[in-house]
């Protein structure tokens, strides 16, 4: 069972990235090009696929550097997101460590997500 996306404020999310796309490339697209053309595709459709946001009461690991770059190249307040509870070991390489004021906000919208069946568990 997963939990249905929530939506969170940009500067909230953009915390827990590992890496800003715009200055890091990635060794498995071409990052510049990428962007670009997921910013066309967000600017018309928006976020299709949400941000993946695991956290503990240490750090928060986030799936989605591309999505959140465009995310900020839009301006976008909010953004789709699925929060998981991510074990406090092993923490990622890639890990940012949590402040307080985010985990409340962060517990408080996992609570409130609906959770939904995948295919496989209807």
């Amino acid at each position: 069972m997963s939990l249905s996306p929530v939506h969170l404020l940009t500067a909230l999310v953009v915390r827990y990235r590992a890496c800003d796309r715009e200055t890091v490339g990635s060794a498995l697209v071409d990052t510049p090009r990428h962007l670009d053309a997921l910013t066309v595709d967000i600017g018309k459709r928006g976020i299709l696929t949400p941000l993946s946001l695991g956290f503990n009461e240490e750090f928060g690991t986030l799936d989605g550097n591309h999505r959140i770059a465009v995310a900020l190249r839009l301006g976008l307040e909010s953004v789709p997101v699925t929060l998981f509870r991510q074990p406090l070991t092993p923490r990622p390489r890639h890990a940012q460590s949590m402040l307080s004021e985010d985990l409340i906000i962060l517990q408080d919208a996992a609570e409130s997500a609906i959770p939904f069946a995948t295919h496989d568990q209807q």
